[in-house]
């Protein structure tokens, strides 16, 4: 029951961050405001998403992670009710960010908690499982909003994935238990900074960190711009941008159920110059701007490979800190989030400068050499010293 609440958290969270993604044209148009505008809302929930991270990490593994997990998702499920009824943009600029702040205390958490829970042999295996519950959150997120906006608005989607996410934090409420207390010692900000340190002094987790970052931001920036691009290209709007987004989750599901049989035959690091070469094919073939099925097809293998980098990294932050494993996930987070921030805005302006298309191969590119030199890294770190 236990594990059913952390796959029900993983749910929720991708759907209160990513359902907005294929509604730019409708909100833009409703809001009265243009689509680079709307693109916006995505930087604006990443962001403090990201910057609470470090806060939240601390006083979780100080007051209990258990606490944090519950409390954030209820300020989730309210937030996502007051965002129903934003009466203007600026209103829905607003809670977007707040929404944001209480989410950032679902998945690092929970992750955390797993990361307690289970050991090493099979510790992975249980994130890509958790993993494939946001992206399944995802994949019915998008599809959903794309197919029912036509019909009951987007104000009728954020109100449903408010009921979800309150249905969510009730469960948590009544079944996960409060396991172990929280620490006797005064919170100390000045404490939760040498932690901290502590963490990023270890090359690993700095490579961890840089590459959630880097990757992260590359792969998910392009999705607020699913919908403008599909329309400049007479190939569809916001239904179809929500099948094509769904399309990542459903690759990254497919990699999910492939991890134990993957892991026998690639280590971390070669599962992380992988997906990179993955990464990389499938924005390249994205560039040619094919039928929007095609690109459902395409969106799949661009969550298959991110989420072979991804799973991997997060498999090391896992080790990184036993001690204080929620600070050491926060941190992870916090760097995926930053990238997610600024991901739109990159691709925004790569895109006004050298067409969609361009981007695409650009991007791919860049995600290829992050890949190569990840994964050299971690393979060097696992080599046995010489003398």
């Amino acid at each position: 029951m236990v594990f059913f609440i952390f796959l029900l958290c993983g749910f929720t969270s991708a759907l209160s961050t990513r359902t907005l993604d294929p509604l730019t044209v409708a909100l833009a148009h409703d809001l009265a405001v243009s689509t680079a505008s709307v693109a916006m809302l995505a930087s604006a929930m990443a962001l403090p998403y990201a910057l609470v991270q470090p806060v939240l990490g601390s006083i979780g593994d100080h007051f209990g992670k258990n606490r944090i997990l519950k409390i954030a998702l209820w300020a989730t499920g309210l937030f996502l009710f007051a965002s129903a009824f934003a009466p203007n943009f600026e209103t829905l600029l607003v809670l977007r960010p707040l929404t944001g702040v209480a989410a950032a205390g679902v998945i690092p958490v929970a992750m955390a908690m797993i990361g307690d829970i289970y050991p090493p042999s099979n510790r992975q295996t249980m994130i890509a499982r958790f993993v494939t519950s946001a992206m399944l959150g995802q994949l019915l997120g998008a599809v959903f909003a794309g197919m029912v906006e036509p019909v009951i608005g987007w104000r009728g989607v954020i109100l449903i994935c408010a009921a979800v996410a309150l249905a969510s934090a009730a469960m948590a409420t009544a079944f996960l238990p409060n396991a172990g207390r929280p620490q006797s010692k005064a919170f100390s900000p000045r404490g939760a900074l040498r932690i901290y340190g502590g963490i990023l002094r270890n090359p690993v987790a700095r490579m961890c960190y840089s590459t959630a970052f880097i990757v992260g931001g590359m792969t998910f920036g392009v999705l607020p711009h699913i919908a403008p691009i599909l329309a400049g290209q007479n190939n569809g709007g916001v239904r179809e941008a929500g099948f094509i987004i769904a399309g990542l989750a459903i690759g990254s599901m497919v990699l999910s159920v492939s991890i134990p049989i993957l892991l026998r035959f690639f280590a971390r690091p070669a599962m992380i110059i992988i997906g990179g070469t993955v990464l990389c094919a499938a924005f390249i073939a994205y560039s040619f701007g094919w039928a929007w099925p095609i690109q459902i097809g395409i969106m799949a293998f661009v969550g298959i490979g991110f989420f072979m980098v991804h799973n991997s990294v997060q498999a090391e932050v896992a080790e990184i800190a036993p001690n204080n494993r929620a600070t050491a996930f926060s941190g992870h987070a916090f760097s995926f989030f930053l990238g997610q921030t600024l991901g739109p805005i990159i691709w925004g302006a790569e895109i006004a400068a050298i067409g969609a298309a361009a981007a695409a191969v650009v991007n791919g590119i860049g995600i290829l050499c992050v890949a190569l030199f990840a994964g050299s890294f971690f393979a060097r770190l696992r080599q046995p010293s010489r003398r």
